[in-house]
């Protein structure tokens, strides 16, 4: 998922790029790349979107461009691409996201960052992804056992092990994509 955020400041912009530094270094992100023009974060991995519930480990690329208007004058633009568990975007996610990307504007604008905040909106992200996780199972194997179930029927026999579980994989991905989608539709 993209997302752009765009300000001005009126500051030096070396105090202005090493302020985007230090932010992005305490919400744990590695400078990748740097030229005139802005500054290329990387935080998290694809290991992290599979494996981790947490948004903070999940891979995040953030483009920042800093263009000068005038003297001591500059338009900032944050280019966030995030990543997500499963490739789907929950509210608490959209969140969470949202949250970070606010937190990035007010740092750089007022001096201020609430790392307390940002942790604990990772957490309850985390724990709403593990929820949705629990729930998907049961749904999932249920389904895939009535499918599976109706195919043996059908077919006067039974269906490999490998497509049995394929299906059965099949349901639970789908069955946790529409706890997403209810859940960010309510």
């Amino acid at each position: 998922m993209k997302k752009l955020i765009g300000f001005n400041i009126k500051r030096n912009k070396k105090l202005v790029v090493s302020d985007i530094i230090k932010f992005y270094e305490v919400r744990g992100y590695t400078l990748t790349d740097a030229n005139s023009r802005g500054m290329t974060f990387l935080r998290g991995d694809l290991v992290g979107n599979l494996f981790s519930l947490n948004p903070i480990k999940w891979k995040t690329v953030v483009n920042i461009e800093i263009i000068k208007k005038s003297r001591l004058d500059y338009n900032i633009y944050a280019n966030y691409n995030f990543s997500s568990f499963l490739f789907f975007i929950s509210q608490e996610e959209n969140h969470f996201f949202n949250e970070e990307i606010a937190a990035f504007a007010k740092a750089i604008e007022e001096f201020e960052v609430d790392v307390e905040k940002l942790e604990n909106l990772a957490s309850k992200t985390s724990k709403s992804n593990f929820n949705y996780i629990l729930k998907s199972f049961p749904i999932g194997i249920t389904t895939a056992l009535l499918l599976i179930f109706s195919i043996n029927l059908v077919i006067d026999g039974s269906i490999p092990n490998l497509l049995a579980s394929i299906i059965t994989g099949a349901s639970i991905l789908i069955s946790y994509y529409f706890l997403v989608k209810n859940n960010s539709n309510a």
